[in-house]
């Protein structure tokens, strides 16, 4: 059972997956109405992020409820200055900040921020088959730290989501909102491989769909992994090795390759806590 806790001088929280953690890592978010459930969520995937890492440590998240179009913007100044005081006391470091600029909440809590992009494409490209030909990226950008951590391999931007499922690529990487790859957008893809580019792209029902479709998702809290594993001080190098080691224990695994690497995940958990985490790290 996750733990939150309500902030003392802002209109605020905390959420820790798993108490008695040696680290803490997660998102710092921001926003006029943070919903717990989605930081919960993301907390979630941090969690597992680590785990099949055999890390110990646990998902964790901090989030500030806050207008950015009041007059008022002395609350982001309060949350950070809490928040890095709670920082500290629990070893807990940011991984990702959403709605909060690197420099409105310090290094101390977004310390990977500066080169998230690079991270992130580090774990990403690391779960593409060698024996992938086609390669489409679904983004409205031309991702260029993804396109630089492919180096050699040819990659086909394609702004339209709906083509670029209909692609029948070897490998398909997708950038969006959270749960953009639902069970009716999957119903018909052609691609052999979907690795999501941040947490939680994918739904439950859209797993299923995908997964009846022929299609493997790579869990995200592998492929995405990567902002995670740098907020704890493992360098590109070291992520591409993690992840490809990973990727390795799952060959074989096919369309259920997210519950082989739950199970991964939750092997290492089971040592780390006699209350597993209740669900796993999949958008609503």
């Amino acid at each position: 059972m996750v733990t939150e806790a309500k902030l003392e001088s802002v209109d605020g929280y905390t959420i820790v997956d798993i108490e008695g953690a040696a680290r803490l890592v997660g998102p710092v978010r921001s926003a006029k109405k943070v919903l717990q459930r989605t930081t919960t969520d993301l907390v979630r995937h941090a969690t597992y992020s680590c785990a099949i890492h055999g890390l110990d440590a646990s998902g964790a998240a901090t989030a500030l409820n806050h207008d950015r179009t009041s007059d008022d913007q002395t609350p982001i100044a309060t949350f950070a200055a809490e928040v890095r005081a709670w920082a500290k006391a629990n070893n807990f470091t940011g991984a990702i900040s959403l709605g909060l600029a690197a420099e409105e909440i310090g290094e101390t809590l977004s310390p990977t921020a500066a080169n998230a992009a690079e991270l992130a494409a580090a774990s990403a490209v690391s779960c593409l088959s060698p024996d992938a030909q086609t390669i489409v990226i679904a983004s409205n950008g031309d991702e260029p730290a993804l396109q630089a951590a492919l180096a050699t391999r040819s990659a086909t931007v394609e702004p339209d989501l709906a083509a670029a499922l209909a692609s029948g690529a070897d490998a398909l990487f997708v950038r969006g909102k959270t749960g953009m790859l639902d069970h009716a957008v999957l119903e018909d893809t052609s691609v052999k491989a979907i690795i999501g580019l941040q947490p939680l792209t994918t739904t439950a029902r859209g797993l299923a769909v995908s997964s009846r479709a022929g299609a493997i998702v790579v869990p995200d809290f592998l492929c995405a992994a990567g902002p995670t594993l740098g907020a704890l001080g493992h360098s590109l190098d070291e992520i591409t090795t993690m992840t490809s080691a990973a990727m390795s224990k799952l060959e074989g695994a096919g369309v259920d390759m997210f519950v082989a690497a739950s199970k991964l995940a939750e092997d290492h958990l089971r040592t780390m806590t006699d209350n597993m985490p209740f669900g796993r790290p999949l958008a609503p």
